[in-house]
């Protein structure tokens, strides 16, 4: 790679960086840095003198786009806010943004949108955000909600609507207090193959657990109260699942009550 090339190479890269993170979202993400204590939130560039002895053009922008992904979920976060509020995510902000614990609020919520794999997430969190930000007394409580949520994505938001459903009725037998995964898919064959997989990281991330009793050596399971809150936040924020978002929907609005679980 001469070095010609490489000076072009670092060019492409620094424009690449510099035309897709702006004003907003650069402040965004400082914020949540300062918040998380996390410096590789504000490390939007690459450093391209490290690299252009090793790597080639392709490789130097490869790695630039890597890069600039939390960039671009948090720019898709601003987005949704704007929506969401239907103004400006700035203007919002001066609004409702304006003690130490909101802004704490605020770096939290942007942290987790770096993370975000999906549009449905960001929504999530960008209806989530405005909620809380425009009641206080919500944030403690939505924060919490955020933490839990964190590794949850459409698929495992799909199986808990699912699994909701099985749980809270609508079933000519009554609610059931324990399934299967074959019992999920009963009610969203979408779920396909990943099923058991789904089941077993939501267990492990507390919104299910084993039952007592085994359903043919099938692992038959149930809803904790962290899996029925969770299922309660989604539906009132409104998730665009297509079938389990709307059966959750229908459920009523007040909070679930603790079950024991």
């Amino acid at each position: 790679m001469s070095d010609l090339t490489k000076r072009t190479a670092i060019d492409v890269a620094a424009s690449a960086a510099g035309g897709t993170v702006g004003p907003t979202v650069t402040a965004l993400m400082a914020t949540a840095a300062a918040v998380t204590h996390n410096p590789d939130l504000v490390a939007l560039s690459v450093p391209a003198g490290a690299l252009a002895d090793a790597m080639t053009e392709q490789g130097i922008l490869l790695v630039t786009r890597t890069l600039l992904n939390p960039a671009e979920r948090v720019g898709q976060f601003a987005d949704a806010v704007n929506e969401e509020a239907a103004e400006p995510i700035e203007d919002f902000i001066d609004k409702h943004v304006t003690s130490a614990r909101e802004r704490e609020f605020l770096g939290r919520v942007v942290d987790a949108a770096t993370a975000a794999q999906s549009d449905w997430k960001t929504r999530v969190l960008a209806r989530a955000f405005v909620r809380g930000a425009i009641d206080g007394d919500l944030i403690d409580e939505t924060e919490m909600f955020i933490a839990a949520t964190r590794n949850i994505e459409v698929p495992h938001a799909r199986f808990l609507a699912a699994a909701h459903k099985i749980f809270t009725g609508p079933d000519p037998k009554g609610a059931r207090t324990a399934t299967t995964t074959q019992g999920v898919l009963e009610v969203d064959k979408r779920i396909g193959p990943s099923a058991v997989l789904l089941w077993r990281d939501l267990r492990d991330q507390g919104f299910l657990k084993e039952a007592e009793l085994r359903d043919r050596g099938t692992a038959t399971y149930k809803m904790t109260d962290l899996g029925f809150v969770v299922c309660w936040w989604l539906a009132k924020l409104g998730t665009d699942l297509d079938e389990p978002r709307a059966s959750l929907a229908d459920e009523s609005p007040e909070r679930p009550a603790a079950s024991g679980g």
